[in-house]
């Protein structure tokens, strides 16, 4: 199994590096939730003059709604025209809250890893301090799992988990030194091949101990940088985040208060679905007319007859005009990736939509949906990465809809649920073994092993029998 993951990272290597700066940009975009899109469109409205309110569309979107019909046709095309949305803060609500452990594992899911590997990546999750980062070496981390664990591994192996983790989300959680944090940031952002993240690598690679002293004439002139690009290293740097693990705890923070989700799902009485795309306080978008204008202006003349300024000033106004065009396709594109990996979700798992039973939920994969939507693999794990969905029955993190089949039609969901009913009804003087819940799942047609049902009552909390007396 490690060797097919191992090739299935180099084939992914390889597709990144084909993504033009475009693509690059709906990438990230679309990975953002609605708080965070929010921030990323103001961000480039002020760092764009170009880029503007659109005051004829009005003040905001209006929540963008695409009927799901009752049918169980699996046409998944999506509508020609890009979804448009609002802001449905009025939907917040309380949600339990995640531990740090607990949104790092459930990413486990999304690699092909046998159950050895997946024991040992647990621990090593639990082995971060609060900061996100191991500070345990990887040759104690062995000692431990063989003493206390009675679990055998290799220094090859725990480095190829450890880089398994480390392509975890958020970047940088799992790295070893601030360095190496700092360094996978920029490694794993979607702008890597753009010039201001190849100068950040080279100064976090090469000169870094510069750096912690803060020597940033010796840097400008050992890396030959103009004022411009320390200035934009400068700022590039500040929005790295040494501490990776507070995404975390700032996430945890939220999911215990508010949730404002990125989708709405609203089933009427007759089944009929709806689904509707939040886009929060993001205002419609424009180009600045007045900029296209002065622009053709620019180009209508014979550049040999304009002076020096005149020539930076073309060059400047492409750039903006240029860099508005792109991040309001990358907007519309988000919209669209949104939009129709929800609707297919809802189609997917409608019986759950149309109830609010757990145990109706069907396995469903990243690839499944990827297959329906036509989206490639990485955008369906990016949208459903950090995004939240409001239904009739409960606020819901999208990725909570994945999951594996322990038997054909039977999720490891359903599993879980029935579990639970069963441990909740047993008699609470002579409480049920793991080989007794086994049984009792059986014969509700789970095809489960012991082994297999031990794994699921941990993961619920649930202790031994003996400790539910």
């Amino acid at each position: 199994m490690a060797t097919n993951f191992s090739q299935t990272t180099v084939q992914i290597q390889k597709q990144t590096q084909t993504l033009s700066p475009q693509q690059w940009l709906v990438a990230q975009v679309t990975e953002l939730p609605i708080e965070a899109f929010e921030e990323r469109v103001k961000v480039e409205m002020e760092e764009n003059p170009t880029l503007e309110r659109d005051e004829q569309e009005g003040e905001e979107y209006d929540v963008a709604e695409n009927e799901v019909t009752p049918s169980t046709s699996d046409d998944t095309e999506g509508d020609d025209d890009f979804p448009t949305a609002s802001a449905a803060e009025q939907h917040s609500e309380p949600t339990v809250g995640e531990t740090f452990y607990d949104q790092l594992a459930q990413q486990i899911g999304f690699f092909e890893l046998d159950d050895h590997q997946q024991e040992i990546l647990r621990y090593l999750i639990g082995s971060l301090a609060s900061d996100g980062l191991l500070h345990t070496p990887l040759s104690q981390i062995e000692d431990e799992l063989l003493v206390y664990h009675n679990i055998e591994t290799s220094k090859a192996e725990l480095e190829h988990l450890l880089g398994v983790l480390q392509s975890f989300e958020p970047a940088g959680v799992g790295a070893r030194t601030l360095q190496e944090c700092l360094l996978l940031q920029v490694q794993h952002s979607p702008e890597a091949k753009s010039s201001t993240n190849k100068q950040l690598e080279e100064l976090l690679s090469n000169n870094f101990d510069l750096l912690t002293l803060n020597r940033w004439d010796k840097i400008q002139a050992r890396m030959h940088l103009s004022d411009a690009e320390v200035s934009r290293l400068q700022h590039a740097l500040r929005r790295l985040n040494p501490r990776p693990g507070s995404a975390l705890d700032e996430t945890m923070g939220r999911s215990t208060q508010q949730i404002t989700p990125d989708f709405i799902v609203d089933t009427d009485y007759y089944g009929q679905t709806t689904v509707s795309l939040n886009n929060g306080k993001v205002p419609p978008l424009r180009i600045s007319q007045e900029d296209v204008d002065l622009l053709q202006a620019y180009e209508q003349q014979d550049s040999k007859q304009l002076n020096r300024s005149q020539r930076d000033g073309l060059i400047y106004l492409r750039d903006r005009v240029g860099k508005a065009r792109s991040f309001i396709d990358a907007v519309k594109q988000r919209h669209h990736n949104l939009m129709v990996t929800m609707q297919t979700i809802v189609r997917l798992q409608r019986p759950f939509f149309e109830s609010g039973d757990e145990m109706l939920l069907r396995p469903m994969t990243l690839e499944d949906v990827a297959s329906q939507t036509g989206l490639h693999f990485s955008t369906v794990s990016r949208v459903s990465n950090s995004k939240w969905v409001q239904t009739s029955f409960g606020t819901y993190p999208l990725k909570w809809f994945f999951t594996a089949a322990s038997k054909p039609g039977l999720s490891s969901r359903s599993l879980e649920v029935a579990l639970r009913e069963i441990i909740d009804a047993e008699d609470k003087r002579h409480p049920l073994s793991d080989e007794a819940l086994t049984a009792k799942l059986q014969e509700q047609g789970f095809d489960v092993k012991r082994r297999t049902v031990t794994k699921h009552r941990v993961i619920l909390g649930i202790p031994v029998a003996r400790l539910r007396k």
